[in-house]
């Protein structure tokens, strides 16, 4: 198995081995902060899947260099949606009109 032969999307952090093997990172491609591997090719030892990471780590890094495409930006985990849920419910509790409650304390009076 040829270990180099790659093809990589410096845009999107995504490399592809020939053997269908591909690996996808966040952050920077020289020091990655997240590296997600897909499914290695069926039987391969796991010496030789070590190798085949490695090697794809290392095409990107080498890609990245090349394009002058130093950061990859992370994608947004969180929907439209939910961002809109999340900013309707900060408006509700940081109302200014909000009733002042009384605090319930478990610490004993001194008297």
């Amino acid at each position: 198995m040829n270990f180099d032969d790659w093809t990589a999307d410096a845009a999107t952090g995504t490399a592809t081995h020939t053997s269908g093997f591909s690996l996808r990172i966040e952050g920077n491609p020289r020091d990655p902060s997240e590296v997600y591997p897909g499914k290695f090719p069926e039987g391969m030892s796991f010496v030789n899947q070590a190798r085949l990471l490695r090697a794809g780590l290392e095409f990107l890094a080498k890609t990245s260099r090349d394009n002058n495409s130093y950061i990859i930006p992370k994608p947004e985990l969180k929907s439209a949606a939910a961002r809109e849920r999340e900013a309707l419910a900060k408006q509700f509790a940081e109302r200014p009109d909000k009733p002042q409650r009384s605090v319930l304390s478990l610490k004993k009076s001194s008297s």
